[in-house]
Parts: structure tokens; C-alpha cells; sequence
């Protein structure tokens, strides 16, 4: 089960293969073989994080219908999914993304998210939840995610 996640600090170690880039907003992107294969900004991560990470991979039908509330809709990025994973490329590799572990909304978004779906909670009650829980706060637009 997942645990709330306190924002870590990211590394960037160099052991495996992988192609890494700087977004224009800073964040670390990095490619991988595959989904199993995980980037090694998490090396220096908590398991907590690791395993976060792994579990938005699985789950890109549900983080791709739950919209961000950290404001990271201004560079791009139209769901919760984007703040972990930045592409899913067509040979199976995955460009992650590290913006997520610099924001606590993106995390605490994901882990509320993966928890209420693998409990049986439908998407569109999930992304229900999220809305209502995040719209009456102080944070920024939500990303343009389309309707459900």
C-alpha cells in the first residue's frame, strides 16, 4: 500500500542507460526501456516515492483523467500524469519526468488517486473528490484535463 509521501530530494546518478534532458521549466527528464525500468533521478529517493512512481506508470488511464492543482498546467502538462511522466513512446519507453517529486500537491494527488482505484472507486468519482478538494482552496487552475 502506498503511504503519503514527504517531497524528496532527486539524484542524478548515471549507472543505467538513458537519455536525460532539462525541460524549459527545469524539471529532469529521462528516458527508459520500459515501464519497469526506473529513471535514475529516484535512485537517492525513498522506496515510498519509487513505488509511486511505478504505480502512476500503471495507472496512466486514471492519472490521465485527474487534473493538477500545483499550476503546472502553464507549461504544459494537461493532467496528473504528466507530473511523473512526461511520454510514453510507441517502442514501449517512457520519458519520466521529476516535477513530481518537487511538489507535494502532484504527490498527494497520485497517492489519493491510485488508493481510492485500487480500493474499487470509480474514475469519475475519484476525479469528483479531487475537484471538490482542491477547487476550494488556494491553488492555482487545474490543469485542462478533459471531462469525463
Amino acid at each position: 500500500m502506498l503511504l503519503l509521501l514527504v517531497a524528496s530530494a532527486c539524484s542524478s546518478g548515471g549507472s543505467q542507460e538513458e537519455h536525460e534532458n532539462n525541460a524549459s521549466n527545469g524539471d529532469i527528464r529521462q528516458t527508459t526501456s520500459s515501464i519497469t525500468e526506473m529513471p535514475s533521478f529516484l535512485d537517492e529517493t525513498s522506496d515510498d516515492l519509487k513505488n509511486l512512481y511505478k504505480a502512476v506508470a500503471q495507472n496512466q488511464d486514471l492519472l490521465e483523467s485527474i487534473p493538477c492543482y500545483c499550476g503546472c498546467g502553464e507549461f504544459g502538462h494537461t493532467s496528473n500524469y504528466d507530473c511523473f511522466i512526461n511520454q510514453n513512446n510507441a517502442d514501449g519507453s517512457l520519458v519520466w519526468d521529476n516535477h513530481a517529486i518537487k511538489c507535494q500537491t502532484c504527490l498527494d494527488i497520485a497517492v489519493e488517486s491510485v488508493i481510492a482505484f485500487s480500493e474499487g472507486t470509480s474514475v469519475k468519482e475519484i476525479r469528483s473528490t479531487i475537484d471538490e478538494k482542491y477547487q476550494d482552496g488556494n491553488y492555482p487552475e487545474p490543469t485542462p484535463t478533459p471531462e469525463i
